[in-house]
């Protein structure tokens, strides 16, 4: 491609750069969110735009018809067993518009003769209904790379390319056979590994470890597991006076008095539940710690009195002492929330329901 052209296309990039990154960032919380949702374990997930120095590099081998092959924008999920790559497509299809012609799914790496380990990949964009939603709106016409890893799919794609180098006609064949074989340990190293948990799974005893005077702590061992809905809950049977109290801060910070039924208040404690998770909330004790911060210099109640001022048509409120403190968490933790897509978390549908948006 020509150089004039590069430029042409490399000064367009950078003008819009910053709505690609922002484009990275919300997709890359969208996909952690639907693998959590999904209840898949990940090693990492990072997403990124292109930097335009790389672009330009890319865009200096390319043939002009070759422009549509360019991501500008990708998304890299390091799994840890095969199966979990398998888990995610299916949430992929379900979530995204497909371009088939440029990804290559998993059903699409079963050919025997097939060279390496390559990881599944697609080229992805919004679905209609996603990108409707007015916080999505400006990313419909984007696409973005999904790259589905295990950890040593990982390992075979940072290793093959320093070692892919020219050799001489007679070591090329064994150059080759010999990545072949390496590749094909690795597969079956990733097929072993998922064998091995599947047989454990069901056998397995946890033997709690025997504390020793002065045993180093783990915290690999020691990290507090997150919450269950049932063991939120208990934390506001163990203290009965918890939701009388924010039940009386939101009259006291003039909201209309009201009285759910037990369903009603199921629902704002479901909803309660699904925003401490999204906003990282999401242990017991970090629970505790948000609930004496917001008591503390009646820190609360002041913010209730500000969200009640800023809304002055609040009439209609269904203000249950759950859905109060659900207020105080999108409030206080709004920087861990922007980016995450609130209408698939329910956390907007709980927002709405408070304010009286059926």
């Amino acid at each position: 491609m020509n150089k004039r052209r590069i430029d042409e296309i490399g000064i367009r990039y950078v003008e819009s750069l910053k709505l690609y990154e922002e484009y990275a960032t919300r997709i890359r919380n969208l996909i952690q969110d639907l693998v959590e949702l999904e209840g898949v374990e990940f090693y990492a997930i990072d997403g990124w735009a292109e930097p335009p120095a790389e672009l330009l590099r890319i865009l200096s081998d390319l043939e002009e018809k070759d422009l549509a092959g360019v991501d500008l924008v990708t998304v890299r999920v390091l799994l840890r067993f095969p199966e979990d790559v398998l888990r995610i497509e299916e949430v992929v299809k379900a979530e995204f518009e497909i371009d088939s012609s440029r990804s290559v799914p998993s059903s699409g790496l079963e050919d025997p003769y097939r060279f390496g380990y390559p990881a599944v990949v697609y080229i992805l964009s919004l679905s209609k209904s996603r990108s409707n939603l007015r916080e999505w709106e400006k990313y419909k016409d984007l696409s973005f790379r999904l790259e589905l890893r295990t950890m040593l799919q990982e390992a075979w794609a940072t290793i093959f390319p320093k070692v892919n180098q020219t050799v001489g006609t007679l070591s090329e064949k064994k150059f080759t056979r010999e990545l072949v074989l390496l590749a094909a340990l690795l597969e079956k190293a990733d097929q072993g590994f998922l064998d091995l948990r599947n047989e454990i799974k069901d056998e397995a005893v946890l033997i709690p470890p025997v504390k020793q005077i002065g045993q180093p702590k783990n915290d690999a061992i020691n990290a507090e597991k997150l919450f269950t809905d049932e063991e939120l809950y208990n934390v506001f049977k163990e203290d009965e006076t918890l939701l009388g109290k924010w039940n009386a801060a939101a009259i006291e910070a003039g909201f209309p008095e009201f009285t759910p039924n037990a369903d009603y208040l199921r629902e704002s404690f479901s909803y309660l539940c699904n925003i401490f998770r999204a906003s990282g909330i999401d242990t017991i004790s970090e629970v505790k710690k948000f609930l004496s911060e917001i008591e503390t210099d009646d820190k609360g109640l002041r913010q209730l009195k500000t969200i009640h001022d800023t809304f002055k048509d609040n009439t209609k409120w269904r203000m249950d002492p759950f859905s109060a403190l659900f207020l105080l968490v999108l409030n206080f933790k709004w920087e861990n929330l922007k980016d995450k897509d609130l209408v698939q978390l329910n956390i907007k549908k709980g927002s709405d329901r408070i304010s009286g948006i059926d």
